[in-house]
């Protein structure tokens, strides 16, 4: 089979291997298709400290189970189509018990502690399949749109924590693949109003045609006093109910602080760089508006369960977020952050029969 193998920051091979074996309690999914992830981009050009190179990364896979271990044979058939959910957690710590996976103590992740997606063949092992991360994918969803649920999932976590509620006024900034699934959720769960801001007035064109409308309206954020005058002016001065940050900028977090209501929310979906996360805030912005901060860290197989469920039936569109489907040869490509690379929305890694 054909991986894509990172040795070093920098440094990918893609050879030709032979499938690992299937455990006896696990399986062994035949990838289709794989989604290019952020992080995978922060992982390859960094690295990350929970990583132990040499390491297959990709943790957003959709495939056909190929392989079937004999004590779960009662549980799952060969040629099943499936996504495999990118976190394996414990099921026995205090925040799984409290039925808060993605804070896990001993939280795992395919891409990191397991060989992810980059791969024709990947190893499901049984604490992935006990914790619910295998799900069955329904018939009008395809392997590409499949693969883009686990960034779902985390925006579904997101609004969550955020207590996103039926009638209140939503502000993303960060046009972005996330940013887009934001607005689409935000208006499914009953927004009254969703604008997008972004600093790439290209960007927010994409979006606005991706979303429809479903987008409430766009804000180029390019400079701050103009858009600080813009939200208030947007909203009567009273600021937004819901905001969200999908874009890894320290003085976004402190000028969010600004553009929400009294009573309402900021969550901090995108986190910032190492060594560049000390933010100075206004506090007092938090103590007279009696407003919540919160942030987002991943998800759990219900919340990817949960996605698949919502764009198979189409009520969130991903395939237009897809701009990009690639051989895995071209992954190291995909992966450098050069300037054709950040135009792109999604891409896909999928592998042909």
């Amino acid at each position: 089979m054909k991986r894509a193998i990172l040795k070093d920051v920098k440094s990918m091979v893609t050879e030709s291997v032979e499938p690992a074996p299937c455990p006896s309690d696990g399986l062994v999914v035949k990838v289709k298709a794989c989604g290019v992830c952020a992080t995978d981009v922060k992982i390859y050009n960094y690295g990350h400290h929970l990583l132990k190179l040499p390491r297959v990364l990709g943790h957003e896979v959709a495939g056909v189970i190929a392989e079937v271990g004999e004590q779960v044979i009662d549980r799952f058939k060969v040629g099943a189509r499936v996504a495999v959910c990118a976190v394996v957690n414990c099921g026995e710590c205090i925040y799984c018990q409290r039925a808060v996976p993605s804070m896990c103590e001993g939280l795992e992740a395919f891409g990191y502690h397991y060989d992810g997606g980059y791969q024709e063949f990947m190893v499901v092992p049984n604490k992935a399949i006990r914790c619910g991360g295998v799900n069955v994918l329904g018939d009008r969803i395809s392997f590409a749109e499949a693969s883009i649920a686990e960034l779902l999932a985390c925006a579904i976590n997101g609004q969550h924590l955020s207590d996103l509620q039926l009638g209140q006024s939503v502000l993303i900034i960060g046009s972005g693949p996330v940013g887009i699934l934001h607005a689409q959720l935000a208006r499914a769960r009953g927004a009254s109003a969703v604008f997008l801001a972004d600093i790439d007035p290209q960007k927010l064109e994409m979006a606005q045609k991706i979303c429809g409308p479903g987008l409430t309206g766009t804000i180029h954020n390019s400079n701050e006093h103009e858009f600080l005058d813009h939200v208030s002016g947007i909203t009567g001065g009273h600021g937004f109910d819901q905001v969200l940050l999908c874009c890894s900028v320290a003085g976004v977090q402190r000028m969010s602080l600004e553009c929400v209501a009294k009573m309402g929310c900021v969550n901090f979906f995108g986190g910032l760089p190492k060594g560049h996360s000390m933010v100075e805030l206004d506090t007092n912005q938090i103590h007279y508006k009696q407003c919540r901060v919160v942030g987002t860290h991943g998800s759990s197989a219900l919340e990817n369960r949960l996605a698949l469920q919502m764009i198979d039936r189409g009520l969130i569109q991903v395939k237009s977020l897809i701009t990009d489907t690639i051989e895995v040869e071209q992954l190291e490509d995909a992966l450098q952050m050069n300037e054709r690379n950040t135009k792109r929305l999604k891409c896909v890694v999928a592998f042909s029969d």
